[in-house]
């Protein structure tokens, strides 16, 4: 989480169309809103789904407005978006490896549902663009179903850094189990809760690393 005031899902879903709508550095931008939309909360599937539904739709509004370049409005905005959960991703990656260290404080429960949230990220991404593209229309329907389509043919940057890391952490996960104290299921919840936190929190981060180098690179 960060000290940025936090943004509703219309706000998201407002500043990503005129982000999109102005069409400077769109992939970079697109990058820093959904990274920063995704701190506010917990990077766990539910929450990770009302962002990218809000931020996708504001894609598509935003695209609506650029008559001659729609397409590459498009794919410079999911591309951010992409770039953003490709981040997400190892920040999950980071929380899991430290949660498997303690599996008797967290439980084998929780890591299970840590990586489950994990393996969904690239499929929700591309569910989601693939039903906004539905609600859109004209070349914009056409173009954002054909960016479902080739992600999930060819795959998505997150999808291959989802990949690596699955098959990292399904191995401590395994090693690890026969450690862990069964905690409950109301106690799986809260901790569940807790491990999702932690992920927002070094996603933030991570995000913060991300902008303090870009600012380098602008200042060179």
């Amino acid at each position: 989480m960060t000290d940025t005031p936090k943004l509703t899902l219309e706000e998201i879903k407002d500043t990503a169309a005129r982000l999109v709508q102005a069409g400077v550095e769109v992939r970079d931008r697109l990058r820093a809103l959904t990274l920063q939309a995704l701190t506010q909360g917990e990077l766990a599937e539910r929450e990770i789904r009302a962002v990218l539904s809000a931020i996708t739709e504001g894609v598509s509004l935003g695209a609506t407005q650029r008559a001659d370049e729609v397409k590459s409005a498009l794919t410079d905005a999911l591309r951010g978006v992409d770039d953003a959960l490709a981040h997400a991703a190892e920040a999950m990656q980071l929380t899991l490896r430290e949660v498997a260290s303690n599996a008797r404080e967290f439980g084998a429960q929780d890591l299970q549902q840590g990586l489950h949230d994990l393996k969904q990220l690239e499929a929700t991404f591309l569910e989601i663009v693939a039903r906004v593209a539905e609600g859109a229309s004209g070349l914009v329907r056409q173009e954002m179903a054909a960016i479902a389509e080739h992600g999930r043919r060819i795959g998505t940057d997150t999808g291959t850094r989802v990949k690596a890391v699955a098959d990292d952490l399904g191995n401590r996960i395994r090693a690890s189990a026969h450690e862990a104290m069964d905690a409950g299921k109301q106690a799986a919840r809260i901790v569940g809760s807790r491990v999702a936190a932690l992920a927002s929190r070094k996603l933030g981060e991570l995000a913060a690393r991300l902008g303090e180098k870009a600012e380098q690179l602008k200042q060179k």
